[in-house]
């Protein structure tokens, strides 16, 4: 697996940026100087494995007092693909020419190969220890490109080992290390590594703003080993982000252009572009992709459960629902046997089309198990969303920035009106970073009291409401109603239309609620097709007027087409409780709300 890739399968929201302009250098033929070589392979190290290679070797066959870092720059590049023990020779050649020389940076460089093998190797905690111990070593003499390897190589060793926001800070550092290089190549591999995590942290919106610069600048160098890695990227986040044409237009890309791609690029990105079929309905060419070659999952790029959720799809789709159970099941008991490191979005999909088999096979417990399960996945990735944005790694960067620019203008030259206006302008630049920081903050709060489907308020904000609203209603001594409405055979509604017409439904029952209720009210998204209104000063018969207004207007409304099908005419049922006649906290009523719904 090489050092970029799709994580676990993916910054502060960027204004748009200045394109990422990369160069690539062409050679011409003929002997070359060592001190070219060098450069050449520096320049390809992250762009193009063969040419970087080639320059390797030539430069350590040269005789030169360069021929250290001939054998260095090989031992790299083979660390870095398929056979990392392969590169145990090259490296020990380097080190020994480097100590020859007294060349402290190259041992530095050395040291980290060797980690980036161990880690390759599965001995992530041993490679951390010695990075650990490189850097406690570290001297002046690390450049730009060096702090890149370093910063990088950290990264994925605590993503391996589960330090998600270690990994995190270790990307960015790596970002910025690569941009003050100029490496082309390490700019595009730092920003594709960023925008992969973020895709691993289920942070779409910034992954894919990252992932599309990356992309643009690796066609442009060109970069064909981070070409396959981040277009693989884009076909996920264009899925997950409910594009599908978009997905499948990624998918042709590659298809379309695999000169642009490293020798066995379709292979190795096959369930991707089987993901980009499926996500347009063509179960045929996802199946052809999927069993390319081989039945299973195969290539650096694919995780088990990423393969799996994918042929499990195309199995209902089929109308093989036993088949599709059998796999799923057997591919979560291998994994948990095995201990697969397969992220929570490929699991969170793949118990979603195992519920889906278990209830076509009549299975119900077993249905409801997985969706819980699936449920538990998706907070979990809401979760890291919100974490991810909470970079405020990247604001909180960007403010100890400006912080010491600010302390550096005022201790220089306080008296001439140049600085006081520098002054001036770096806390006006301080203000915004703050103002900014304290706007995403907002935004964080409030993206994890929403349901995102809908946007109504979700589950937590219900409960962190209602005990305020009963404590208002018990002092003002006036009713405070829980309704709890369920939309009635939605199952069948979304086994008979599918899934995107059940969300269409749900997001216009969502809307009626919104416009029904008063500003006073709290109307959230309870779970599945749910929803629980708190509404203070109604009596039952205001309530039972209201749920009465609502359900003419939502059948009135349910006239609309999904795809050429039309809609069948929606319902609701509902069950009211009121305090303090029906009980005195959320969960009493609820219950009692819950049971009048059961008799409705």
């Amino acid at each position: 697996m090489a050092e970029t890739g799709r994580m676990g399968l993916p910054a502060q929201g960027h204004a748009p940026a200045e394109e990422l302009r990369v160069s690539c250098t062409r050679r011409a033929a003929g002997p070359t100087a060592p001190t070219a070589l060098l450069a050449e392979a520096w320049e390809q190290f992250y762009l193009d494995v063969t040419r970087a290679t080639a320059a390797a070797r030539a430069l350590a066959a040269s005789g030169d007092t360069l021929e250290p870092w001939g054998w260095w720059h090989l031992a790299f590049a083979r660390v870095r693909g398929s056979e990392p023990s392969a590169a145990a020779p090259a490296l020990a050649r380097a080190e020994r020419g480097f100590a020859a020389a007294g060349d402290t940076r190259g041992l530095q460089l050395v040291q980290e190969t060797e980690a980036i093998r161990l880690r390759r190797e599965g001995r992530s905690s041993e490679a951390l220890a010695l990075q650990e111990s490189v850097e406690r070593g570290a001297d002046g003499t690390r450049t730009a490109i060096d702090l890149f390897i370093a910063h990088n190589s950290r990264a994925i060793t605590y993503r391996e080992l589960g330090r998600v926001d270690d990994a995190l800070r270790q990307f960015h550092a790596a970002h910025d290390a690569a941009e003050a290089s100029g490496n082309p190549g390490a700019r595009i591999t730092a920003l594709a590594n960023l925008g992969g995590c973020h895709l691993d942290l289920y942070n779409l919106d910034d992954a894919r703003e990252m992932s599309e610069r990356a992309f643009a600048a690796a066609r442009s160098a060109p970069s064909p080993s981070n070409l396959i890695v981040i277009a693989t990227n884009l076909i996920v986040l264009h899925y997950a982000h409910g594009e599908p044409r978009r997905a499948r237009e990624m998918a042709e890309f590659l298809v379309r252009h695999p000169e642009e791609l490293p020798p066995n690029g379709l292979e190795r990105g096959r369930t991707a572009i089987a993901l980009g079929h499926l996500a347009t309905g063509e179960i045929e060419q996802a199946i052809a992709w999927l069993e390319r070659g081989t039945k299973g999952p195969m290539g650096d790029l694919e995780g088990v459960t990423f393969w799996t959720w994918l042929r499990t799809r195309c199995a209902l789709a089929e109308g093989d629902a036993a088949g599709a159970r059998a796999l799923a099941e057997a591919t979560l008991a291998e994994r948990a046997r095995k201990g697969l490191g397969d992220g929570p979005f490929d699991l969170m999909q793949l118990h979603r089309a195992l519920a889906d088999a278990c209830e076509r096979l009549g299975d119900a417990p077993a249905a409801l198990a997985c969706m819980r399960r699936a449920q538990e996945l998706y907070e979990q990735l809401v979760g890291r969303s919100a974490r991810a944005r909470h970079v405020a790694l990247q604001i909180g960067f960007d403010l100890a920035r400006a912080q010491r620019e600010r302390d550096l203008a005022v201790d220089s030259r306080r008296a001439a009106e140049a600085d006081r206006q520098r002054l001036a302008d770096l806390n006006a630049a301080l203000e915004r970073q703050i103002a900014e920081n304290d706007k995403l903050h907002q935004q964080l709060v409030e993206q994890a009291l929403r349901d995102p489907l809908t946007g109504l308020h979700n589950r937590r904000f219900l409960f962190e409401a209602a005990p305020g609203m009963i404590e208002r209603a018990r002092r003002q001594e006036e009713p405070l109603t829980v309704a709890l409405l369920d939309l009635d055979h939605f199952k069948l509604l979304n086994d008979t239309y599918g899934h995107q017409a059940g969300d269409t439904v749900l997001k216009r029952f969502a809307a009626l609620l919104t416009q029904t209720v008063r500003r006073s009210d709290v109307v959230c998204r309870h779970g599945g097709e749910e929803f629980v209104m708190l509404m203070s000063g109604l009596d039952g018969a205001d309530t039972h007027a209201v749920l009465e207004r609502m359900l003419e207007e939502f059948q009135r409304a349910s006239g609309e087409f999904a795809g050429r099908r039309r809609l069948p005419s929606c319902s609701f049922s509902a069950g009211i409780a009121i305090f303090p006649t029906h009980g005195a906290t959320l969960e009493q009523l609820l219950s009692r709300a819950d049971r009048a719904l059961y008799r409705a």
